[in-house]
């Protein structure tokens, strides 16, 4: 691996971190992601019922697979009505409590950035093993960000119906932080000279 590479890998790491370090402790994204109305009852009810970490949803599809055609038709009817009314809901729930700023967490978010950065300067390396240029590299350092942010994040906005401001927060910080570290790539990293 190129000295290049490595020092553009670090670099768009830690201009990556730092926007996440600087956009996530400002209070910047407060109006997308709320406290939860009556959260400590909702708490209370995940713990009297004995809920087990995961993801929850309501209204919930039914099992229909052990169910006749008619019980299957009337239950999946009653789902859709229910999730035409709304309220709609996502819970992700974590029985045990951690701390959010636990060097741990500090660390692996790092570790998971350093990596995804490196996936980055792999794809801009490649690409100048063909001669591609400033221009062409700039291109790749936001297309491969955009990418990801639409195959990820909006993908799920759309089934799970999440809200749109909360979307758009996850789908823009991201944006952002992996358009920082493409950008430092393609300008660190270059084609051999010939």
């Amino acid at each position: 691996m190129s000295t290049r590479m490595l020092v553009a890998i670090v670099v768009g790491t830690v201009l990556a971190f730092g926007w996440g370090a600087v956009s996530w402790t400002t209070g910047i994204y407060d109006f997308a992601i709320k406290p939860l109305p009556g959260g400590d009852g909702l708490a209370a009810t995940f713990e009297s019922a004995s809920a087990t970490d995961g993801a929850y949803i309501y209204p919930a599809p039914p099992a229909t697979a052990v169910m006749t055609g008619q019980q299957s038709t009337i239950a999946t009817n009653a789902f859709r009505e229910e999730h035409r009314k709304g309220p709609l809901m996502l819970v992700l729930l974590r029985r045990e409590g951690v701390d959010p700023m636990s060097p741990t967490v500090l660390v692996r978010g790092f570790m998971i950035e350093l990596f995804g950065t490196g996936l980055l300067a792999a794809i801009i390396a490649v690409a100048c093993k063909f001669g591609a240029r400033l221009q062409d590299r700039l291109a790749l350092g936001i297309v491969v960000p955009a990418f990801a942010m639409l195959s990820s994040h909006a993908v799920v906005w759309n089934f799970f119906h999440l809200p749109d401001s909360f979307s758009m927060v996850l789908f823009v910080d991201g944006m952002i932080a992996w358009t920082l570290a493409g950008l430092a790539c393609a300008l660190i990293i270059k084609p051999a000279k010939r």
